[in-house]
């Protein structure tokens, strides 16, 4: 999947921003909360809202581009339901936690276009649906098209993949690999890119169908940290109510007897390796969300990890934030979108619309000493 353009409204917490435009990597660039994260957290409300998920509030248009490179404009409303009582925070809490049981937002209005065909696939409204020129019967309207209809071929597809979106969360890893490994389901690498495991889960996956590709990921890995001798993965006993199997990764590092289980790893190393992982075992066509792009990495992750995003696989696309110098500075201009608020408006400026020069470094110290990106302000 290849995300073209986003436009985005969540009338409930009283933000939006305007079209933003995304190339195969895109680098949000701005200082703490002007909205980075925000955006990448209504990328993946998408993805959820296909799953089923109702989402009060939300306006939405996007349009994209499946693997098999069809293109087609998805956007769609949901009421939204205010209560006199979200005045109180503790209230709005209790209510908003009420209201996902018993009162999810119906959807007010949904459109599917296929733009290859100039074709309106889904046409929805409060009152009526249509599939095409069928009318339909009445539908559960706290659901979208794409969840109701996704047994149906072209929404199957379409449905698959916006699950290609992934947010990457290096704040938490399993500390507990559950030992899910069988060869019947993950006997090739094919099998394993396009399974929804978490990322450590597939690296276990690996290390048992294919040293090949494990030791590319472990000698990426030792080019980042060369202290390091080798990985392994075992199998451990856990106890408790139930006994189960699970897998530990352990890394090994020279001139030390002892081997690491990852639960014990710096967080730079455990994010560093997580990312490695990703890169070498995701999907065609996901679509990575990566948020503060720099948190727990050095120097020296940083370099390499940044030189592994710019020559990925090109059916791969990438949507990260930073407001880190550093990284902004290991990024090609012209990849720079400039996040600034004003109120509940978020906006995105392409940098190269601005004139800082012809070299990379001139434009890098114009980005750092712009107003707008060291004030954040529109």
């Amino acid at each position: 999947m290849k995300i073209k353009s986003i436009t985005y409204e969540n009338k409930q917490q009283g933000w939006e921003y305007e079209k933003i435009d995304f190339l195969d990597l895109t680098l949000l660039v701005g200082v703490s909360g002007v909205g980075k994260t925000q955006i990448l957290n209504s990328i993946h409300s998408l993805k959820q809202i296909t799953n089923g998920d109702s989402q009060n509030g939300v306006t939405w248009k996007i349009e994209f581009q499946t693997t098999d490179e069809n293109t087609f404009t998805w956007e769609g409303a949901f009421e939204n339901i205010v209560h006199t009582n979200e005045s109180s925070p503790a209230l709005a809490l209790f209510t908003k936690n009420n209201r996902n049981k018993n009162e999810p937002s119906k959807i007010s209005f949904e459109k599917l276009i296929d733009i290859d065909k100039n074709e309106i696939l889904i046409e929805r409204n409060s009152n009526s649906f249509l599939f095409g020129e069928q009318k339909m019967p009445k539908l559960d309207r706290t659901k979208s098209a794409l969840f109701l209809l996704k047994e149906e071929p072209l929404f199957k597809k379409i449905s698959e993949n916006f699950n290609l979106i992934v947010l990457k969360d290096y704040h938490s890893y399993d500390s507990v690999l559950f030992d899910v490994r069988t060869k019947q389901e993950y006997n090739t690498l094919d099998k394993i890119r396009e399974s929804n495991s978490s990322v450590f889960h597939k690296l276990c996956f690996v290390y048992d169908i294919s040293k090949e590709k494990f030791n590319e990921i472990l000698n990426r890995f030792r080019e980042i940290f060369p202290q390091v001798e080798d990985i392994r993965i075992i199998k451990q006993i856990s106890g408790g109510h139930t006994i189960k199997s699970v897998s530990v990764i352990q890394i090994k590092e020279k001139d030390v007897d002892t081997w690491i289980p990852h639960y014990r790893l710096s967080s730079g190393m455990l994010k560093t390796l997580s990312h490695i992982t990703e890169i070498y075992l995701c999907g065609k066509g996901t679509v990575m969300l990566i948020d503060e792009w720099e948190n727990s990495l050095g120097v020296n992750c940083i370099d390499i990890l940044t030189e592994d995003i710019l020559y990925s696989d090109d059916t791969i696309q990438f949507i990260a934030t930073s407001h880190h110098p550093y990284i902004i500075n290991k990024i090609p201009y012209e990849y720079w979108k400039i996040v600034t608020r004003k109120g509940g408006i978020i906006k995105t400026t392409d940098a190269k619309e601005y004139n800082w020069g012809k070299s990379h470094h001139d434009r890098f110290l114009h980005l750092v000493n712009h107003l707008n990106y060291k004030q954040g302000i529109s």
